[in-house]
């Protein structure tokens, strides 16, 4: 049936709805904007409704991978900046010579239709466009009032916004006359953003039904943030905070109910210093003590984390064998993600790892950055956790016993093969028969890190192209000296859409 006989055969409210199941599929929603207005009309306010989802954000080792898996992110900025007319030549010189690059005008306000901006996306996708397309060596001047003036567009047209998200180049003048205009927003991440008291005390006037708030907090009159929180009454979901500075007096000034209603607590970089002692938490899902100075035997002991706590992050944070063991106990099976990567302790974390095993068997994410004794241990943990699918053991130090490591493959490919998707194995000197039987048996591995390891080579490669082609997506053999460049040529070409590291240079190649 063609669009106009549809159109005469259907109301345009049950065209709507069958549209509408297509909001998880960009490129379907894209070609109904082609069809025809009424279709246009219809699925744009679908697509830009939340356009930001559309797009994967990969981090790859803590920093963001630089080039973008799709590369529309430039073509979303672009439409944006279409919608704007060229009416902001004379408030934003720089754009009014510059933007040649916009060739012609929306025939839609697709800036109207967004409820939803990610400032840190947004920011990202003008860098790449404007680095991308322009030679003028004023590009940051550039980027920044591009960055300006959709910002503003966003403030002045659109007609509703559910969440907000700011990065660092956010500035109070662009998200305060948002969260002013809006203040039924229900989501808010200021995670990226310094706050201030005077933030506090604006948010809190402002924003009366928050479902989902995101803040980080340094030097913040805790008294504020208490006030801020309760004021949301019943509405809030989720409340996330990371402390940059003096954790033990921000928690020791809240009030147990807010402490109650923390769902996510970040303290990084600092002194513990007992801050968690004697605090309850009914609601906490997720705690992030990465680069912090160290975690005491007893601090897991000290205080009460509720039944809802499932991901710890202690990465690059020196952790006690004894601590572990407190943590195992105190999560049990809640638990399903644990990074400690690396962790920085002196001696081994075998009986901790043990520990795990026996009161953990729900992790399906574990991280430990080097293995030296606990490699019996960590058997025991496969062996527990039947869902595991996140698994990284990088800086292998057992003595050169190689046969451990093809033993504790043989034990990854028999417990965990059907559910393993991300495994992390730099460093090691496993068997080249050792890797074949694990891509054979690991049939759903997306990620695949072999970094350092001396023993991968061509058959592997094969292998690797045989049995997981059409779902890795991402291959790490860079300095595995037996690899050479014409099987990963052909690696090129047989594994599609996946990005492949190779060399000693660590030179790129990406087939996309």
């Amino acid at each position: 049936m063609s669009t106009q006989s549809l159109e005469k055969a259907l109301p345009t409210e049950c065209i709507h709805e069958i549209i509408s199941h297509l909001v998880h599929d960009s490129k379907a929603l894209n070609n109904c904007i082609r069809t025809n207005r009424l279709f246009a009309r219809l699925s744009a306010t679908l697509l830009y409704k939340n356009p930001w989802k559309y797009f994967l954000i990969e981090e790859e080792e803590s920093e963001l991978v630089k080039r973008e898996i799709n590369p529309k992110g430039a073509l979303l900025i672009r439409t944006y900046l279409s919608c704007l007319e060229n009416d902001f030549s004379l408030e934003f010189p720089s754009l009014g010579e510059n933007f040649i690059l916009i060739q012609s005008r929306a025939s839609l306000d697709y800036i109207s239709f967004t409820r939803h901006i990610s400032v840190p996306t947004m920011y990202r996708f003008l860098e790449a466009m404007i680095t991308s397309t322009s030679t003028n060596a004023d590009k940051p001047r550039i980027i920044q009032e591009a960055f300006l003036a959709l910002s503003k567009a966003f403030n002045d047209r659109c007609i509703s916004i559910d969440s907000l998200e700011t990065c660092l180049q956010t500035t109070s003048d662009i998200f305060s006359p948002i969260i002013q205009k809006f203040p039924n927003i229900a989501h808010l991440d200021l995670l990226q953003y310094e706050n201030t008291d005077d933030d506090l005390r604006f948010i809190t006037k402002n924003c009366k039904r928050l479902r989902v708030f995101k803040f980080s907090v340094r030097n913040c009159n805790p008294a504020l943030l208490s006030n801020l929180v309760e004021t949301q009454k019943d509405y809030l979901d989720e409340l996330c905070i990371r402390i940059t500075a003096s954790p033990k007096q921000l928690l020791a000034g809240l009030s147990p109910s807010v402490i109650s209603k923390i769902t996510d607590l970040r303290i990084n970089g600092l002194h513990i210093d007992h801050a968690l002692d004697g605090l309850i938490f009914k609601r906490l899902k997720s705690l992030d003590l990465s680069d912090c100075y160290s975690v005491e035997d007893k601090t897991f002991n000290l205080v009460e984390f509720g039944n809802m706590l499932t991901e710890i992050n202690l990465s690059e944070t020196k952790v006690s064998e004894e601590a572990i063991i407190s943590l195992a106990t105190h999560c049990k099976q809640n638990l399903k993600k644990l990074i400690m990567l690396p962790c920085g302790a002196a001696d081994s974390v075998e009986q901790g790892i043990k520990a795990l095993a026996t009161h953990c068997p729900n992790i399906i994410e574990f991280r430990l950055d080097v293995i030296r004794v606990e490699i019996k241990a960590i058997m025991d943990l496969i062996k527990s956790c039947k869902g595991m699918q996140v698994l990284v053991l990088g800086g292998v130090d057992i003595n050169n016993e190689d046969f451990l490591l093809d033993e504790l493959m043989g034990n990854i490919r028999s417990n965990i093969g059907h559910s393993i998707t991300m495994l992390d194995l730099r460093e090691w000197g496993v068997s080249e028969q050792a890797v074949i039987e694990l891509v054979r048996d690991c049939r759903k591995l997306s990620k695949l890190f072999l970094r350092y390891c001396r023993n991968v080579n061509d058959n592997c490669i094969k292998s690797i192209c045989k049995y997981l082609a059409g779902n890795l997506k991402h291959l790490d053999v860079a300095n595995c000296p037996l690899v050479t460049p014409d099987i990963i040529a052909i690696a090129e070409t047989e594994l599609v859409d996946c990005r492949i590291i190779h060399a000693s240079r660590l030179y790129c190649i990406e087939h996309i």
